[in-house]
């Protein structure tokens, strides 16, 4: 009979554990629930639409984080059809451009630069007015704006009457993207690029154009690239080759990303000679039919100045 009771004892306390524990767990579970009503539901940011801050040459919807300081590099070979390999694989009729840019917010981001092509010195903000999210608060896009002041200091021909403000161009781009899937992103830019001083009365100071790019990330580390800015009212050049006038090509590029930490490589063929962005969507002079095609490469390296927060450090 001692047996039995102990038996039954133990078998009632276990009983008895198994319904504490299981009512602790209902109301652990509860109050989780509670806590979720009280919190709402929360928001979920895209991020890593594009992975560098340009595209090519159009601006992607990505800016650095806030207190980043970021240094580009960007590299324009000589064109193909331009006695290539005299000019050493195009090398010695290369173009670069030099820029740092710091982003004083998360939103919030400024620069300066420097062009060989026609000495141009530049200073740029780019700013994003709203970041594509689903949850408590959606939208379907990010809506990023950038706005370019460019400076050439070439020098002007003896005894022709300039004023030192026909030096000055202007460019604004309003990239609306959107991130499609974990690989796919695209985007599209409407641009309108003013020059101060144009070849001939009877061209027009200001040049609208519509960009489009995509995004296509093949591996973690690397994606493929696609750009091209359609120009709605191009100006005209002279064609050295038969004197005749022709409108400006619109500017096509293909590449690829290569992520190494805090690089970013960006590899890449484009018929856009020129390197600073109001001669990119506006005068390029050659096209991809005619050969006219430059290989060139970006790359950026960010150095962190402001070092982030962390929650034990605030207050």
């Amino acid at each position: 009979m001692t047996k039995n009771n102990n038996l039954k004892k133990e078998g009632f306390l276990a009983l008895l554990f198994c319904l504490v524990w299981g009512s602790a767990l209902q109301a652990q579970d509860d109050l989780m629930d509670l806590l979720e009503e009280e919190q709402g539901p929360t928001t979920e940011y895209a991020f890593a639409t594009f992975k560098g801050t340009k595209v090519v040459n159009l601006q992607s919807p990505e800016l650095p984080g806030k207190g980043v300081l970021q240094y580009t590099i960007l590299h324009r070979f000589g064109a193909f059809n331009d006695d290539y390999f005299y000019n050493f694989l195009g090398l010695d009729n290369a173009q670069v451009r030099l820029t740092l840019d710091y982003s004083v917010t998360d939103w919030l981001n400024f620069g300066l630069g420097h062009s060989s092509v026609n000495k141009i010195y530049d200073g740029f903000v780019k700013y994003r007015l709203i970041r594509q999210s689903k949850g408590a608060k959606t939208f379907p896009f990010t809506i990023t704006g950038f706005s370019g002041l460019y400076y050439s200091a070439l020098r002007f021909p003896e005894g022709q009457p300039f004023n030192e403000s026909d030096r000055l161009s202007y460019v604004h781009e309003l990239v609306v993207a959107r991130k499609f899937s974990q690989k796919f992103s695209a985007e599209i830019v409407p641009t309108v690029t003013h020059f101060n001083l144009v070849d001939s009365a009877d061209f027009s100071n200001d040049i609208f154009s519509i960009g489009v790019a995509a995004r296509y990330k093949f591996t973690r580390m690397h994606s493929f690239n696609v750009e091209y800015v359609y120009q709605l009212n191009p100006n005209s050049f002279v064609n050295p080759e038969n004197g005749e006038f022709q409108n400006y090509p619109n500017a096509l590029s293909i590449g690829v990303d290569i992520e190494t930490g805090g690089h970013v490589f960006q590899l890449f063929f484009t018929n856009s000679r020129g390197v600073a962005e109001p001669y990119v969507f506006s005068r390029t002079p050659g096209s991809w039919l005619d050969g006219d095609i430059h290989f060139g490469f970006n790359i950026s390296r960010v150095f962190t100045i402001q070092r982030p927060k962390v929650p034990e450090e605030e207050g």
